[in-house]
């Protein structure tokens, strides 16, 4: 039994030690060095992924890596598609064809057009057909010829331009870029949030995200929101490469996991109750003090509202792993429930490798919650 749960672990976790597709030398990084001014981007980043968030998909938010905002459907490297959007905040007239395609003197040359150097992140690289979709994000809206003009879309996709301004564009972008295409998934999007009240939405949309989650429950969303802020802030100030996948996640990205676990730190939900009511009973049995029990609960809460809804893959193996291990151990067996839920500890740390949790306060956690949720 110890070398199977070893050797599915150390699967797992060799499944995230592989090449980073998108490790090629980023164009710039002087955006992630001014990262401080660049406020409205990383809240439009935070309502797309609040919006994955609530449908219960899995992401990776990086920015100022390649693009201004990257985002991962997966954080498994084999299966992860890409978003890469340039967002723009600007007032005064909307882009058309020339805006976008219009290019500046630069020291060497001319610097390359809003729209080229947005493409130019994104075709003619390994990642490129890992790209599900690329968006130019601007607050000032686009004024493109439409097949219908009728309509006021607020995401304008390839497929709604007429023939002569996709005609238009392709000449331009060729011309610039020798790329003879525009891709399909090339959108522009005019953004929802607002300069004026951009933090307000998100801390909103963040109320909204765990009323959906957790109906009736009672949450710190200002708590939540600045949680997410500093850990954006300080991610997007990483400005290095990376050539391990893993490690980009780690240092550089804002996952679906860290959301939900800040989420968690900062929500009460009913879904709780019966678990903390059950576990105040075993108080004494277990013989702890009330600061124990405190440590305790306010772990098994998080714990249990980090499981609620959406698992990552990692989560549920792990779960999984726990139970397989535990199986052959019941602590109603023995002559009191401190020695049997003791016994499934001392297994734990025998059976599973070292690394595996950080204390015997975690693995505790990990069997009150198994005996409670059963």
């Amino acid at each position: 039994m110890h070398l199977i749960i070893l050797y599915e672990l150390v699967l797992l976790w060799l499944g995230h030690m592989v090449d980073n597709i998108l490790n090629e030398p980023q164009r710039e990084t002087s955006g992630a060095e001014t990262f401080a001014k660049y406020e409205f981007q990383f809240h439009w980043a935070l309502c797309k992924v609040l919006q994955k968030h609530q449908k219960q998909e899995e992401y990776a938010l990086l920015i100022e890596y390649h693009e201004d905002v990257v985002i991962a459907d997966s954080m498994d490297s084999q299966e992860a598609k890409f978003g890469f959007y340039q967002v723009k905040n600007k007032t005064g007239a909307k882009y058309n064809v020339n805006s976008l395609t219009k290019r500046s003197p630069a020291k060497e040359g001319e610097k390359n057009s809003v729209l080229g150097k947005l493409l130019s992140s994104c075709v003619g690289h390994q990642y490129t057909d890992r790209i599900a979709e690329i968006g130019l994000v601007a607050s000032n809206g686009f004024k493109l010829d439409q097949k219908n003009n009728q309509y006021n879309f607020d995401v304008i996709s390839v497929g709604d331009l007429s023939e002569a301004c996709i005609t238009e564009l392709t000449n331009k972008i060729e011309s610039e870029l020798g790329e003879s295409n525009i891709p399909n998934n090339l959108k522009f999007i005019l953004p929802q949030i607002q300069v004026e009240n951009q933090r307000e939405y998100v801390i909103t949309q963040f109320a909204d995200l765990v009323e959906s989650l957790f109906p009736n429950g009672m949450c710190k969303p200002v708590s939540i929101y600045r949680a997410i802020i500093d850990e954006i802030h300080r991610k997007g100030c990483v400005k290095y490469d990376f050539a391990d996948w893993e490690r980009l996640i780690n240092e550089k990205s804002l996952t679906s996991y860290k959301v939900k676990e800040v989420i968690a730190v900062n929500t009460r939900h009913s879904s709780t109750e019966r678990m903390i009511s059950d576990l105040s009973c075993l108080k004494d049995e277990l013989g702890w003090s009330f600061t124990t029990f405190k440590n305790y609960r306010r772990k098994i809460e998080k714990l249990l509202l980090q499981r609620t809804g959406m698992l990552t893959a990692f989560e549920i193996n792990r779960m999984q792993l726990i139970e397989r291990c535990l199986e052959p151990i019941d602590p109603e067996q023995y002559s009191s429930l401190k020695d049997g839920l003791n016994a499934q500890v001392s297994k734990l740390r025998a059976d599973l490798p070292e690394d595996t949790f950080n204390d015997d306060d975690e693995i505790m956690v990990e069997v009150i919650y198994l005996y409670l949720k059963d």
